[in-house]
């Protein structure tokens, strides 16, 4: 029996992870009669999901803590709605060879309504993740005594490849949308008290900024490193 991923393991071993785990899903919904709106429904999902997971194992600045506990959970999610399907699979298989049963899966069978469930557990997922990945403070340096600051190209770059795959702008990039282009030589936007204050970024020195970084930071990507 194989070892269980655990968070020890790192993200790429858990976005690996969870591909795998979704790309069953996939596969075992084509192994299941009827119920075709909800089995439907969750292979798109599935599939959504696995491109927005490559995005995110492709990009750097989007591997938040909390983005990599979020795909932990959909890992975790998807393991157990790919056990689930090869059992309704399995169990659909031997429908098709006992009529009496019927081989399809129709809206009054309980198993319908467990694939409801499933439906809307990947949706809540899916929606968690994209919601995390557009709070990601892409590109943004600075300190509390300098001043913080958006590096434009980063910014820019990763918002197009985001909403290519998930359909939606950055949070950060569609607040700065009107000053893109105008930072001058440098391509950097200086971020003003309101800016800082709406992404929530540290205004205080010394150890509630390190306190700050722990918390905040490691949720946003703003860490020691990507200041300097």
């Amino acid at each position: 029996m194989p070892t269980p991923v655990t968070l020890p393991d790192g993200l790429p071993t858990i976005i690996t992870t969870a591909i795998t785990n979704l790309e069953t899903v996939q596969r075992t919904r084509y192994g299941i009669s009827g119920a075709n709106e909800p089995l439907d429904f969750i292979s798109v999902q599935a599939n959504i999901l696995i491109r927005s997971l490559l995005l995110i194992k492709d990009i750097h600045s989007l591997q938040t803590m909390r983005v990599g506990e979020q795909i932990y959970q959909i890992m975790d999610l998807a393991s157990r709605l790919g056990a689930s399907m090869l059992v309704i699979a399995a169990d659909s298989s031997r429908r098709t060879t006992t009529p009496l049963e019927g081989p399809e899966i129709t809206p009054d069978n309980y198993v319908y309504g467990h694939l409801q469930a499933m439906k809307g557990q990947l949706q809540e997922a899916k929606d968690t993740l994209f919601e995390l990945v557009r709070s990601v403070l892409v590109g943004v340096s600075g300190n509390p005594k300098d001043g913080f600051w958006v590096i434009e190209e980063d910014l820019v770059g990763v918002n197009e490849r985001v909403e290519g795959v998930m359909g939606d702008q950055l949070r950060l990039f569609a607040r700065l949308r009107g000053r893109i282009g105008k930072g001058g030589e440098d391509l950097v936007i200086e971020l003003d008290d309101a800016d800082i204050e709406h992404l929530g970024l540290p205004r205080v020195l010394g150890d509630l900024v390190e306190q700050w970084r722990t918390t905040v930071g490691v949720e946003t990507g703003i860490t020691r490193e990507s200041e300097q």
